[in-house]
């Protein structure tokens, strides 16, 4: 399965509304995975419909069986993160606290302390308007294993794919953080979505950093592009200093968004600015991944 990850600098770039795009122009052929478990909103974009869900468990966390503490107090003073406190006469575990260190169980005298999964979030199997699947997940809030979720999030998409489904489009968190390196790791090609304005330029820099140390290849679409014809030339410029094409230079235009908002996939809908912007990405999307394939083999 070829994988194709969506990803950009910073937050509302657009990677969202462009991965959207490209699995709804894919059809069936594709499975689609947001891996941006703080703030999934790839099933808004693909009007996804929730078939199933499972509990994520982020790792071993402690619970106090209750029976067994003696009310002591020794547990209190060596948690660092002020978890713990005296309830009358038992000692209690703000789980909102606990970072799960242990510190606690060591100088427990009636080993009190019993290890337990811990749930750290959902992961859920959606349905798109065009009948292909989603993978996505909520992260609790304080929870700090979103790498690990991201992780399972592909780990599902790759095991329900089946041999009608060539293509994973990941949908990557913004950033270059856990997140999105363990949306990156593996992925066949990292599509760069740079947001023309000081901001995007400077955080998708980041991101072509992180991804030449990754060696992930790459190719870049330039989005909100008209209002600032410097910006422009810099979003240009920038990614041919790092050697990635251009596939596409989508303008800053309210219909792009309109299209969204009303659940519509950009190549289907009625205005044929928005439909041909579309599909002349997507085509060229599969050109690169052609070519791409072209010099893997005569690499080898």
């Amino acid at each position: 399965m070829y994988q194709i990850a969506v990803a950009s600098g910073k937050g509302g770039a657009g990677k969202t509304s462009i991965s959207a795009a490209l699995a709804s122009w894919l059809g069936n052929s594709a499975i689609s995975c947001d891996c941006d478990v703080d703030a999934a909103n790839t099933a808004l974009a693909m009007e996804a419909v929730i078939q199933s869900s499972e509990i994520y468990y982020s790792g071993t966390a402690w619970e106090i069986q209750q029976s067994s503490c003696t009310g002591c107090g020794r547990c209190v003073p060596v948690c660092h993160f002020g978890a713990i406190h005296m309830q009358k006469t038992l000692a209690v575990i703000d789980e909102a606290l606990c970072e799960r260190c242990g510190n606690c169980v060591g100088v427990c005298p009636s080993a009190a302390f019993k290890p337990v999964q811990k749930t750290g979030g959902e992961l859920f199997i959606s349905k798109t308007a065009n009948g292909s699947l989603l993978v996505h997940a909520e992260l609790l809030p304080g929870e700090d294993t979103s790498g690990k979720l991201v992780r399972a999030v592909r780990q599902k998409a790759e095991e329900l794919a089946t041999d009608q489904q060539t293509f994973c489009i990941i949908d990557a968190p913004p950033g270059i953080g856990c997140p999105v390196i363990a949306a990156l790791q593996g992925c066949n090609l990292a599509i760069v979505v740079i947001e023309a304005g000081q901001s995007g330029i400077r955080d998708a820099k980041r991101l072509f950093e992180l991804l030449a140390s990754m060696k992930r290849p790459h190719a870049s679409i330039i989005n909100k592009t008209g209002i600032d014809a410097g910006a422009d030339a810099q979003a240009r410029q920038l990614a041919g200093h790092f050697g990635s094409r251009i596939l596409a230079e989508l303008p800053y235009d309210k219909r792009f968004r309109e299209a969204t908002e009303q659940g519509i996939a950009w190549h289907t809908y009625t205005d044929s600015f928005v439909a041909e912007h579309s599909c002349s990405l997507c085509t060229a999307v599969i050109q690169i991944k052609g070519e791409l394939d072209d010099k893997s083999h005569t690499d080898r």
